[in-house]
Formats: C-alpha cells, structure tokens, sequence
C-alpha cells in the first residue's frame, strides 16, 4: 500500500473543572469527538477514516479520580496521543479522551474501518503519550499509570 500519515483530530478536553461550569459547555456543544485519519503521505488523499466513541464530558477519563499528588494535580492531554503506524499497517491510537487504545488496519483495503477491523483495549485512563512499538511488543502508558506491556 500506499506510505501513510496517520493523525488525530478532534475535540480538546479541559483539565478537571466543576460539573456547573461543564454542563452548560456539553449543552451547547455535546459529547466530545474524534477521528483517526489515515492519509496518502504523497497526495494528501483520505485512506480512511476511523471515529472513537462519542466522550460524555468535557474533562478526560480519569483525571477526576484520586492521584498521587507527587504526579500533578492533572495529565490534561491532547485529544489523542500521536499515532504509531506499526509494519503491517494497523495504526495504534490512544485517546485523550475515553483512555481507548485502539487497534486500527484495514484488513480489506476498501477505505472503510468496519467494527471487525479495530480492536479496543480500555484502562479508563486518558493518554497524553504516544504507544510505543518494539519486535513483538507494543507499550503503552496512559496518564496515571499503569504501564501496560502486549507481547505478540
């Protein structure tokens, strides 16, 4: 195939912030959105295009939980963390927003990610940092830990 970019692109958490100041937002606004996009790295082309979950806050999973005040007192990450594009083309995804690792290859080639070509790891932890790929091993650590280790 063709070399890709893969890219986030979304709607941007705020850190923590009192549920009467993020009701009106969600009023006007709704759930959070966002989309993984796959372009052609020669013509710009969309490949496809894959969207998250729908987010019900305006703040990321879990920086309302209780933490280690050494750690900060919020991750606030971007919407996603910066794609990994492993050799056989699935792309690796971590949201900003819900914590979802995804697993994203579109197996048939149509341009169409269907629910059979994304797999979701869910630690309800948000990510700010991009998975890492290593032989036969992905790593990925969201905001407020654990580290979590897949090996193939």
């Amino acid at each position: 195939g063709p070399v890709a970019v893969a890219l986030g692109v979304g709607d941007m958490v705020l850190p923590p912030v009192p549920f009467f100041v993020e009701q009106p937002l969600l009023a006007v606004k709704g759930s959070l959105r966002n989309w993984l996009v796959a372009l052609d790295a020669d013509t710009g082309e969309t490949l496809w295009k894959s969207e998250e979950r729908r987010w019900p806050t305006v703040t990321a999973a879990g920086e309302r939980d209780a933490h280690n005040l050494a750690d900060g007192k919020a991750c606030w990450p971007d919407n996603q963390a910066i794609p990994v594009i492993a050799g056989d083309g699935t792309v690796y995804a971590a949201s900003g927003h819900s914590g979802d690792l995804r697993a994203i290859r579109d197996k048939d080639g149509d341009g169409v990610i269907s629910p059979l070509e994304v797999s979701t790891f869910a630690p309800e932890k948000c990510f700010l940092n991009s998975p890492s790929l290593a032989p036969g091993m992905l790593v990925a650590a969201p905001c407020w830990g654990p580290t979590y280790v897949f090996k193939a």
